[in-house]
């Protein structure tokens, strides 16, 4: 395996430099959606949470409260149909802080601190609730 040392944010980080694995990609882009339909499309480094790549790009309507300790039910988010079984499963926390959340889809609902962004991500969509609460 080869890696390559540059300049920019990436995986991992050696004497000031960042390292890319030769043929993989270092960032998922990802859309978030808001409850309105405004949309923003954010490339988030692979190792990040969903709710980190929010949080790092301003995008409004995820919370994050508790800072990603999953404490509160402020990063929920609807994923996407077609992305629900390509992200690793809900654990019995996610589910118990789900129960608070707004307006929670059994299949569909997410905390964003709990899906670690990964480069098989690329293209994944969230939908923002109405509210958080």
């Amino acid at each position: 395996m080869k890696w390559d040392w540059f300049d920019q944010p990436g995986l991992a980080k050696h004497e000031g430099k960042y390292r890319k694995r030769e043929g993989t990609a270092l960032m998922a882009k990802i859309t978030y959606v808001e409850h309105n339909g405004t949309e923003h499309v954010v490339e988030v480094a692979s190792g990040l949470t969903v709710m980190e790549g929010a949080r790092d790009n301003n995008i409004p309507g995820i919370e994050a409260d508790c800072g990603g300790a999953c404490a509160c039910s402020t990063c929920h988010v609807y994923v996407a149909q077609d992305w629900v079984e390509k992200i690793p499963a809900k654990d019995d926390m996610e589910e118990d802080m789900l129960d608070f959340a707004f307006q929670p889809d059994p299949a569909r609902s997410r905390l964003t601190c709990q899906i670690k962004v990964t480069d098989d991500m690329d293209g994944l969509v969230v939908h923002m609730p109405e509210k958080q609460i």
